[in-house]
């Protein structure tokens, strides 16, 4: 097999095998500011072309990265492999192994088919309209499934395995084809799994945008940190608005207000976010983490379906142990939500109305940009490690 550590690759080279089938190139996803590669790689067997997945590299040498930085990067990848060992779930997306070639490393990945979630957001955003709150309580309860199913596994040992996402968003969650829904991604999970990575600075993962207040602003995280990002997710679907990109008061004003450990908190996480390198705009989501109100949420969702207000009125809880306890309770009243409807909504509803939307979408092809009163507020321009490991992407 030939060494194929460089940038440019050859499409249809072999990169790797895995078992009884080989892994051929086919094209470029992304490559992240964390060092990793995404890419669309064919499974082939002697009969001949199996399938396409995705595959996450990670070359032993780098223009952009240190030998140090590098081995964190590797280290984290083969701590993802070695998680999804205990993720079996039908609305998680799976890892399907690790394999080594040249010195390159590799982690294989089910490729979701489908449409990723920030997509029909921004779809439905750039048509002046918001999808429906049974598709949010679809989703969202899917998604709580799968995070009940993370949160609460064990090793064999039966030790709690401590897994927290901590990079639930819309990118990272798809629906298929069938309107069932797909979690990706836990390249970023805590674990106590043993020999688990440890940050080089404790800075927030994943989207910020989506993130706790706890992630935000450096204090302890756990299972109800994800439950708060699914609640952000949920409450962007319904009102194509975000908690953190709802300022209505100068900055300024915000940090003359803050209590003296407040503020030192923030200062805190604005240097960390400095040293980590983070978008400029994540400084302000740290600072309205600090400063949002109750009545800002209970106007946010003053026009939501009442069981779902309520619901993301409880998700939204500055302080973890004033939200739901666990995702299995979320999940419990998110069902109750559906049925509250008056009518079935399930995964053949959500493709219904997502089929509604892209039929409107082809009947008005001059609409050419955002029309919703507050889709500037949402449109972030977001770094590539926002959108890595992005199975199914149609790129």
């Amino acid at each position: 097999m030939a060494s194929v550590t460089g940038p440019q690759l050859p499409e249809g080279v072999i990169l790797f095998s895995l078992g009884d089938f080989s892994y051929a190139f086919l094209r470029v996803l992304e490559t992240t500011n964390h060092g990793e590669t995404v890419m669309i790689v064919q499974q082939r067997s002697r009969l001949g072309p199996e399938g396409n997945y995705i595959a996450r590299r990670v070359l032993p040498t780098s223009p952009t990265h240190d030998p140090e930085s590098l081995a964190r990067i590797r280290a984290r990848l083969e701590e993802e492999a070695r998680l999804a060992t205990y993720l079996d779930h039908p609305n998680i997306a799976r890892v399907l192994g690790r394999a080594e070639s040249h010195g390159v490393l590799y982690i294989l990945c089910e490729r979701v088919s489908g449409t990723r979630l920030d997509t029909i957001v921004t779809a439905a955003s750039m048509r002046g309209v918001c999808l429906s709150a049974g598709f949010a309580l679809h989703v969202g309860a899917e998604v709580a499934s799968a995070l009940h199913h993370a949160h609460t596994r064990t090793d064999e040992q039966g030790r709690p395995l401590g897994i927290i996402h901590r990079d639930v968003n819309p990118a990272r969650i798809y629906v298929k084809g069938d309107g069932s829904i797909r979690l990706t991604d836990f390249a970023l999970a805590r674990s106590l799994l043993p020999g688990r990575v440890a940050t080089s600075v404790p800075r927030p993962q994943g989207d910020a945008f989506y993130g706790a207040p706890e992630a935000l602003l450096g204090e302890p995280m756990d299972p109800r940190s994800d439950l708060f990002a699914l609640g952000l997710v949920m409450l962007e679907i319904v009102t194509g608005r975000g908690l953190y990109g709802t300022l209505t008061v100068r900055a300024s004003d915000l940090e003359e207000a803050l209590t003296p450990d407040v503020r030192a908190k923030v200062v805190a996480a604005h240097n960390i976010a400095t040293l980590a390198e983070l978008p400029e705009q994540v400084d302000d989501y740290i600072l309205r983490a600090a400063t949002y109100t109750a009545q800002e949420v209970e106007e946010l969702t003053e026009d939501v379906f009442p069981p779902l207000r309520s619901i993301l009125r409880t998700l939204l809880q500055r302080r973890p142990e004033d939200r739901y306890p666990s995702a299995a309770a979320l999940q419990d009243d998110l069902r109750k939500g559906l049925a509250a409807l008056g009518a079935p909504y399930g995964a053949p509803e959500a493709i219904a109305e997502l089929q509604r939307i892209s039929k409107a979408a082809r009947m008005h092809k001059d609409v050419g940009g955002p029309t919703a009163q507050d889709s500037a507020s949402t449109t972030r321009k977001l770094s590539a490690d926002h959108v890595i490991t992005t199975p199914g992407s149609s790129a």
